[in-house]
């Protein structure tokens, strides 16, 4: 007798997060190249902790690789979608120095991801950032 088998396409999660609050920005560290398990696993992460700050700036600070799947940047804007909608996110903000690989290859596609969602800017230092998530978030009030 044969068996089917229903084809799973879930890998584990590729790459690593690390994740705070910082008042009102949720500043997560991601090491990459990442896949969508990883996505998946960052959402559900920071999910209860978006829940507890209010209007708020995600920031990802990128090391090693800024490279993803398509299929991770789809998860990301149903992700960015969400917070959004139910989570109180006003803005995402990357930052990737010049020694992250793929910064400049990959940076127009996440900027297709978010389009019509949630402002995003990628930045070279957290700083800049700050002062941008600062600006954003004080015109919210």
């Amino acid at each position: 007798m044969l068996h089917k088998r229903t084809p799973t396409h879930a890998f584990r999660p590729h790459g690593t997060f690390l994740t705070r609050v910082d008042g009102r920005l949720i500043i997560s560290d991601v090491t990459g190249p990442w896949n969508k398990e990883l996505v998946q696993a960052w959402a559900l992460a920071v999910q209860p902790v978006a829940m507890g700050v209010g209007p708020h700036v995600g920031v990802a600070v990128i090391h090693g690789s800024m490279l993803s799947t398509p299929e991770a940047l789809l998860v990301q804007r149903r992700c960015a979608e969400h917070a959004a909608r139910t989570l109180g996110c006003v803005a995402h903000a990357i930052v990737a120095d010049k020694t992250v690989e793929g910064r400049d290859f990959v940076e127009s596609s996440f900027f297709k991801a978010y389009e019509g969602v949630l402002p995003l800017a990628v930045f070279y230092t957290l700083d800049e950032a700050r002062s941008w998530a600062a600006a954003l978030l004080n015109a919210e009030q």
